[in-house]
């Protein structure tokens, strides 16, 4: 048995997952598949760090020190095959703070974001909550997969009071890795209509079948107006530390994030976190963290097959990365709250609505593939077993 069949134990911690999975589905020692979270411990050489971390009892201020900028950099080196400089790093409040901070930087008094739609809902969710619009340019589908509809990209980036472009790679919900083909298209884009883009890659270790996910920053003719978003949150298991570190080479535009970051707020890194960071990005926590993700492969290949094999015309569409996959009920008359109640109901499944990231989307659910393969195994089966149940709601 490997330590990823066994499920941690969410009880009595508060977890956003477990408390809201239905009690009925609780009960049954069933997991919920929405959140993008796993449902094994992370990485031992962490946990190791955090425990000697707490027995010496001393969790006073903590700074930037080049340990912890020597520790960023080799990740980066290790696992994405590019050298930056530390001084590009800028240590943040988590990922979704980083995206609050851009928008108060470019966006403020009467800006608008640009996000590729159906994405990550809290984006959006940050603009609204400062009063500030979002314009959605939505990803071509074609029945098969998804990609980047570069024209209506241009269009949106044109306008000037369209001034950031968070751009979510892997791509959450669909599963997207953007090729670096792709990524020199939007840096061309951004250095003609001078829009800052944040390029949101905290699943970037989490790419399937080899794929390297090239850094946004990576990409010169962009970098002027460049930000590049790295976290523990998703590779380690740690979405609950509120913590994330932004790659920005141009020096004028990180005086300008540093400066609006500093008028929020003035701390960004804690005791719990840099003892994450320093012992997370090792050769022990990325080996851990390899063995984490071919796991998860198995999920992939597991989820694959079925839809292929027992619960087509349903389609799921290709994981390339992020650790989710995204399903299109093609085969079911169900829609939005109606079929995601159907799911929870009789076959105990709790998947992510996919208008959560569109409106288009209430056909479509995002599943998670951080569970043990027994779950997820188990899940399909159930689904399988509601739809056979039910003929009146297959088309």
């Amino acid at each position: 048995m490997s330590e990823f069949d066994l499920r941690v134990n969410r009880e009595g911690l508060a977890n956003l997952k477990h408390e809201f999975t239905p009690p009925q589905i609780r009960a049954q020692d069933i997991e919920a598949f929405n959140a993008a979270e796993m449902d094994f411990s992370t990485a031992p050489c962490v946990k190791k760090a955090l425990h000697e971390m707490i027995d010496r009892g001393i969790f006073g201020f903590t700074v930037q020190t080049p340990e912890y900028d020597g520790r960023i950099a080799w990740w980066m080196k290790e696992t994405r095959g590019m050298e930056i400089d530390p001084k590009w790093i800028v240590p943040v409040m988590g990922t979704i703070f980083s995206v609050a901070t851009a928008l108060r930087m470019t966006c403020e008094p009467d800006g608008r974001l640009i996000v590729l739609s159906p994405v990550y809902y809290r984006y959006e969710q940050a603009a609204s909550r400062m009063g500030l619009e979002t314009v959605r340019v939505p990803l071509k589908n074609d029945g098969e997969r998804f990609s980047i509809d570069f024209a209506a990209l241009e269009t949106a980036m044109a306008d000037p009071k369209n001034r950031l472009l968070v751009l979510c790679n892997p791509h959450n919900p669909t599963g997207n890795v953007w090729p670096e083909e792709d990524l020199r298209k939007i840096a061309a884009l951004s250095a003609k209509t001078q829009t800052v883009v944040l390029s949101d890659e905290i699943f970037a270790n989490d790419a399937f079948d080899g794929r390297r996910v090239t850094p946004y920053i990576a990409i010169e003719e962009g970098r002027p107006y460049a930000i590049t978003c790295v976290s523990l949150g998703k590779s380690f298991n740690y979405t609950g530390v509120n913590h994330a570190d932004l790659l920005i080479p141009d020096d004028v535009l990180r005086e300008r994030y540093v400066a609006r970051k500093y008028a929020d707020h003035f701390g960004s890194i804690g005791p719990f976190e840099y003892t994450s960071i320093v012992s997370a990005y090792t050769p022990e926590g990325l080996a851990w963290q390899r063995q984490s993700l071919a796991y998860m492969d198995g999920n992939r290949r597991i989820v694959e097959d079925f839809f292929r094999t027992r619960l087509a015309p349903n389609k799921i569409y290709p994981m390339e990365g992020a650790f989710v996959g995204f399903i299109e009920w093609r085969g079911l008359k169900l829609k939005g709250e109606e079929l995601h109640s159907f799911l929870e109901k009789e076959a105990m499944a709790v998947l992510e609505p996919g208008d959560h990231y569109a409106p288009e989307y209430a056909g479509y659910s995002r599943i998670n593939l951080g569970s043990t393969h027994e779950q997820t195994r188990a899940l399909l089966e159930r689904i399988e077993a509601a739809i056979a149940r039910h003929p009146e709601i297959r088309v």
